[in-house]
């Protein structure tokens, strides 16, 4: 009897060890750069920068039923970005329950969210044309992700699609910690962060070779007692329109009462407007032209960010150059880069 139930607890184990990995996928990407950045930055040692930059990033999935009936998936991602010495689990870790077209999101930066723009279609974002860590180069005050961002920290959310229309999404967190939120394994760690919300809509809207999404959060005073806390709020919302060969793209972004380079924290407001445009010459090969502003409310003047890409696509290999010229980039009146940029990215 024992040699029986001994046998049957095996089989049991193979079968259920079999059918998750049958319902397991990795994943991943590499990109390796090259970046080519002059300024007429007023130290020496810091006008100019050149060299190779990396990121990687694996990524383990499931997905399957659950014993009510409820699909499930979840998830977390391996990333190693340059010489990393921080956490490696620092991205794409959830585990969502769903039922139909209604998802309850559990974890962090995997939901929908306002880290995006629709008017960059090929090559960097403005914020990281002269985004070269260990370098005077990094203080520009071009705005990537808005406002809370709440997104980077772990939270709660629900995410609702309506096929043809697009998506919805809420999200909560209850401390705004970016990264690893978690203090231990079953409890979470002090932060002087507030608690943050974020709502946002992605989708055609019913229109064909039309994208949208609109986002809106907000993230409660700090624990601070400074006259300048203040809640900190973003918005982002963007259109682009695909007619055949050619689309073009707008996007705005919102963020305020929060620090900035070279400004009071919990003064500063942001507002960013970008406007894009993409030609494809041909299936795999695609130019692409980008001008970005970023209006600063505070002292600072605006930062402007015109771009010049092209994108080649190998199938197994993508291969990205990019020229940019940048206009007082860090808020200071003229100071200026001009940035090369080149890339080589895979997926597996």
């Amino acid at each position: 009897m024992r040699k029986l139930l001994l046998s049957t607890a095996i089989a049991s184990a193979t079968l259920v060890a079999s059918n998750a990995i049958a319902q397991t996928t990795v994943s991943g990407n590499l990109d390796i750069s090259y970046k080519m950045v002059g300024s007429n930055t007023a130290s020496a040692t810091t006008n100019s920068f050149n060299g190779f930059g990396k990121e990687a990033q694996i990524n383990i999935q499931n997905k399957g039923k659950l014993n009510n009936g409820m699909d499930y998936a979840a998830g977390f991602s391996l990333e190693d970005d340059g010489n990393q010495a921080g956490t490696y689990f620092n991205e794409n870790t959830y585990i969502n329950l769903i039922s139909g077209n209604t998802t309850l999101h559990i974890g962090q930066d995997h939901i929908q969210n306002s880290d995006r723009t629709l008017a960059n279609f090929v090559g960097l974002i403005a914020e990281d044309l002269t985004n070269s860590t260990g370098t005077g180069l990094s203080g520009d005050i071009f705005l990537p992700a808005v406002g809370a961002d709440p997104a980077q920290a772990y939270g709660v959310g629900i995410i609702q699609a309506i096929p043809n229309i697009g998506t919805f999404s809420a999200l909560y967190v209850p401390s705004n910690t970016a990264g690893a939120a978690v203090g231990g394994d079953d409890v979470g760690a002090d932060s002087a962060d507030e608690s943050a919300y974020e709502i946002g809509f992605v989708g055609g809207l019913g229109v064909k070779g039309l994208s949208a999404h609109a986002f809106m959060n907000k993230q409660g005073k700090t624990n601070s007692t400074t006259a300048t806390n203040r809640d900190i709020e973003g918005l982002n919302y963007g259109l682009s329109y695909n007619m055949g060969a050619i689309t073009v793209g707008y996007n705005y972004k919102k963020t305020e009462f929060t620090a900035i380079p070279s400004a009071t924290a919990g003064t500063g407001e942001t507002k960013q407007n970008e406007f894009g445009v993409a030609y494809a010459l041909s299936p795999n090969l695609t130019v692409a032209a980008n001008y970005t502003k970023a209006d600063p409310s505070s002292t600072l003047v605006d930062a402007k960010s015109k771009s010049l890409a092209v994108g080649y696509n190998l199938g197994a290999i993508a291969l990205t150059a990019q020229a940019a010229k940048l206009e007082n980039y860090t808020g200071v009146a003229d100071v200026d880069a001009d940035v090369l940029y080149l890339r080589a990215s895979t997926k597996f």
